[in-house]
Parts: C-alpha cells; sequence; structure tokens
C-alpha cells in the first residue's frame, strides 16, 4: 500500500516553524510568563537562572519580578516532568501533563540507577508525604526517612525511587532565581491543595496524553513521534491511541520532512515562510528548544550538538545566528558590572558580531544585578569539548 502524500517542509522551513512557536522570531509582548511558558511547553530547569533567561529572550520588557510572583502565587510550578528532569511550567500544564507522565517515573528506576524498584518505597513515600506537607530540604527528608526506614543512612537509589514515586515540588524561596541550589521540597498535593495529586491528580492518562501530544505540538511542531518521545522520554508507542483520537476530531495535520519523515502538526499553528527574519537570541542553559527533538538538526548541526550537549546531559548557554547554534556565551564580572563574552564555532560576520553585541548588552543589564558570572563554572567543560 503506498504512503500517503504529504507536503514537505525543508529544514529551513522547519527552523522557523519552531522558533515562532518558541518566540524566537519575534519576542513577545503580550504574554505574561504563565501564558509564554504554555506557549513554549515550559521550561528545564536545574541551573536557577535558566528559567528566567529562557523568557528574557522570549518575552519584551521581561520582568524577573512577574515570574518570582507566579512562582510565589503557585500559577507556575518548578517539578520532575519531561525525561525525569526538573521543568517549570505552569500549574495548569502541570497537572495536566503528570497523569502522563508518572507511569514513567514509576516504572523507569532500574535503567536510571540500575537497582530494582524497593519493596518498601511505597511504605517510604506515604511517609515522606506527611512529613514534606511542611516544605524541606533534601537533607532534612532523607535524615527523615532514613530513621523511619531504622537506617544511618538512606541509600541514594532509595532516595531516586521516593522522589519518583511521590509527586514533589520545589518551592520558591527570597532570592533572586526564586531558587537556591539546596531548594526546598513539598508535596504537589500540599502545594496545590489537592489530595489527589499524590497518585498525579484526577485526569485520566489517555486524556492527558492528548495534551501532552496537544502542548508539544504547539511549541515544537511540525515534528515527528519520534520527536515527541525524545521530548517527553515516553515511547512514541504510548501515544498511538492519542493521536488516534486527535485525528478522529481534526485536530491534526501531516507534513513530511526532506528525509521523507512524517511530521504532525496542529492545523492552525504558525508555519511562517523560509524567508522570515530570525534575529540573533542567547539562549540558556538546557534551552528546550535543543532538547525537544530526536532529530535536532533543525536548529543544531550535529557537529555542534557534540560541543553543546555533554554525556552528562548538561546543554551550555549558546547563541543563535540565522535560528541555527552559532556558538557559547558567558557572563563576567567587568568592574562593578558585567559583561556577556562569545565563544563562536566559526568567524562572525560583522553584522552578525554587532546584532550579538547589541543582545550581549541587553542580558548584561539583566543578570548583573542577580548573577554576574552566570552560568561561569561551565566554562571551564566547554573548554575541554571538540
Amino acid at each position: 500500500m503506498p504512503r500517503p502524500t504529504y507536503p514537505t517542509l525543508s529544514s529551513r522551513a522547519l527552523n522557523r516553524a519552531t522558533l515562532a512557536r518558541q518566540l524566537l522570531l519575534e519576542r513577545a509582548s503580550e504574554l505574561d510568563p504563565v501564558s509564554a511558558l504554555e506557549q513554549i511547553g515550559g521550561v528545564q530547569a536545574q541551573e536557577p537562572a535558566s528559567r528566567f533567561l529562557a523568557l528574557w529572550t522570549r518575552l519584551a520588557d521581561f520582568d524577573p519580578q512577574t515570574l518570582r510572583t507566579a512562582f510565589e502565587r503557585r500559577d507556575v510550578v518548578k517539578a520532575t516532568l519531561m525525561r525525569i528532569t526538573l521543568h517549570a511550567v505552569s500549574a495548569a500544564d502541570y497537572r495536566a501533563l503528570l497523569p502522563a507522565l508518572l507511569p514513567m517515573f514509576r516504572a523507569s528506576g532500574s535503567l536510571r540507577r540500575g537497582t530494582p524498584r524497593p519493596e518498601h518505597v511505597e511504605e517510604l513515600a506515604a511517609a515522606a508525604a506527611e512529613f514534606a506537607v511542611t516544605p524541606r530540604r533534601s537533607f532534612e527528608l532523607r535524615d527523615f526517612l532514613a530513621g523511619h526506614a531504622g537506617t544511618g543512612s538512606l541509600d541514594t537509589p532509595v532516595w531516586w525511587w521516593v522522589r519518583r514515586v511521590l509527586p514533589l515540588v520545589h518551592v520558591p524561596e527570597a532570592v533572586g532565581w526564586s531558587f537556591t541550589r539546596r531548594p526546598l521540597i513539598t508535596t504537589a498535593s500540599a502545594w496545590l491543595d489537592d489530595p489527589s495529586m499524590v497518585d498525579g491528580g484526577d485526569i485520566g492518562i489517555e486524556v492527558a496524553r492528548r495534551h501532552v501530544v496537544r502542548r508539544y505540538l504547539g511549541g515544537f511542531g511540525p515534528a515527528s513521534t519520534a520527536d515527541l518521545s525524545a521530548w517527553t522520554g515516553l515511547s512514541a508507542s504510548d501515544f498511538r491511541a492519542a493521536i488516534a483520537a486527535l485525528d478522529d476530531e481534526g485536530s491534526l495535520v501531516r507534513f513530511r520532512d526532506e528525509a521523507g519523515r512524517e511530521l504532525l502538526d496542529l492545523p492552525d499553528a504558525p508555519r511562517p515562510g523560509e524567508d522570515a527574519a530570525a534575529p540573533p537570541r542567547l539562549l540558556p542553559m538546557w534551552d528546550e528548544i535543543l532538547l525537544g527533538f530526536r532529530d535536532r538538526t533543525r536548529v543544531i548541526s550535529d557537529e555542534d550538538r557534540a560541543r553543546v550537549v555533554s554525556r552528562n546531559g548538561d546543554v551550555l548557554p549558546t547563541f543563535l545566528l540565522d535560528g541555527r547554534v552559532g556558538g557559547f556565551w558567558w557572563a563576567e564580572p567587568d568592574g562593578a558590572g558585567t559583561r556577556v563574552v562569545f565563544e563562536p564555532f566559526r568567524p562572525l560576520a560583522a553584522p552578525d558580531r554587532h546584532a550579538l553585541e547589541a543582545e550581549a548588552d541587553l542580558l548584561a543589564r539583566f543578570v548583573g544585578p542577580l548573577e554576574p558570572a552566570v552560568y561561569g563554572r561551565y566554562r571551564t567543560s566547554a573548554a575541554r569539548r571538540p
């Protein structure tokens, strides 16, 4: 049976479509942080500065206090989600995404830590749920669980399992980036005042999977099911029923890329032409545009990807030129202020350098009062890469 004929989109067309959805063609002037995070599918949030810088590069006149306030009001949460990594998403998206992802958390420990699921993990998770109604530091929670288990310490793999079985969120504090590297943790059920969140909430898994597909394509499409799998950490087969249901609703359209792979998309999502201008942009560490695809060549070459992404998963801060990764950037103290420096992968044309320097001046003024040497501790590791 011949395969269906769908329009073909070039790599450059896919690049422009994704940049438009990620608010990287033009900074949005009418979106608040909550709406922006929903538009782009959330942001990865290991490094304290990253979620703020992700919005700074996407929103016009971004005020960091607006994001701090959204965390404090619990309109935005920081928690483990896609790829079993920390993300900042709207509270509404957290409720809608978690039911689809929680089974992966609870089934994947043997793959990540080389240890089977402990028999007593549910008992420990129940004890942690009660203890962590009041926000606690990680070490406090581990010490409590060690005492509960009657051991001198809690093995790291067991602690890893507890955090996957029990949905936990990070609690914002009165610091510049809202969170420190030793965060306060509480249960999602306590933070969102919803006891059902202990088991992922009351949204059915298939409803949640359909939401995942819509949210992903809205922020990253057109994309393949393999790309969807790479973004979520779930198997592409997990979404068969959800995709079929969306097809029945008429909520999906299809394309092919230049390699002939089938791509899914939302009918009314933006797909600007190849000639759409893509101004320089400075991306934070772990920016989702570099993580949201199995095939990332629409935004970065395989050669440059090897420089940017380390074996342990660190994704260094980069800049985009004409919509593609062109090198690293770093902030460093400069007398009484801050300056942003570039490490391009190839020589820069004068117009590109001037445009980057204008962005750098804006970023320096933004990060200077908060963390003048943001990401500086990663610079040495970048120097050792190919």
